[in-house]
């Protein structure tokens, strides 16, 4: 009895931590994969249990997008909303939308060599901008970029350009940029995990707009 204890408990141990990692990445798809190989050697009651962790914490994720969105329709000064499932950036100031800009977000995946790797997520909530790059400004890219890209890592990692025309770093280094023409982003094909990538023409429209401090809203 007591060992089949210790089993229910690590099996809902592991089901929280997997409720858990899906929270917090919003990797609805790995949790599904892993909540899935779970069940499998659960009875029907723990079935019961994991089913409603899984209910709270997604109701949870839920409504704290959806209140990240209001507080965003709510800001009266000008900013910018990312929608990470419409795929669009929008200059917005309160309701009033100002413009929207088609996007390709970067996938979330694991990046780097072991066991110096790290975990590139989709941002969610706010950051500012930290940063306005233009064609001549220099940005240093990380060196897991050239390894998921199966490129040698080379010692410079930032030149003129490497990002687009114009890009904008948020605090927490996300990086919204559009197809440079030349470094290891001039690919259509590429999108940098993490990252928001949009078009030239919609980040040079939209620069006056925006300063160091300016809001970005990710959800």
């Amino acid at each position: 009895m007591r060992v089949r204890r210790r089993i229910v408990v690590l099996t809902l141990v592991l089901v929280a931590l997997a409720v858990l990692d899906g929270f917090l990445l919003l990797r609805r798809a790995h949790y599904r994969e892993e909540t899935a190989r779970l069940r499998t050697g659960m009875t029907a009651l723990e079935r019961q249990r994991a089913d409603a962790i899984v209910a709270a914490d997604a109701d949870r994720a839920t409504l704290m997008i959806e209140l990240l969105r209001r507080q965003a329709q709510g800001d009266e000064a000008l900013h910018l909303a990312v929608n990470v499932d419409s795929s669009f950036v929008a200059l917005d100031r309160g309701t009033a939308r100002l413009r929207t800009m088609p996007a390709v977000i970067g996938p979330e995946r694991r990046v780097g060599t072991p066991p110096d790797t790290m975990h590139a997520v989709v941002p969610r909530g706010m950051r500012v901008v930290e940063r306005l790059l233009g064609k001549g400004d220099r940005y240093e890219l990380p060196a897991w970029l050239w390894l998921d890209r199966g490129l040698p890592v080379p010692e410079i990692r930032a030149d003129s350009g490497w990002t687009g025309t114009q890009a904008i770093v948020t605090t927490g280094g996300v990086l919204i940029y559009s197809i440079p023409s030349q470094g290891p982003l001039a690919d259509s094909s590429y999108v940098m995990p993490g990252a928001i990538r949009v078009s030239a023409a919609d980040l040079v429209a939209i620069r006056e707009n925006l300063t160091a401090g300016t809001k970005v809203y990710f959800f």
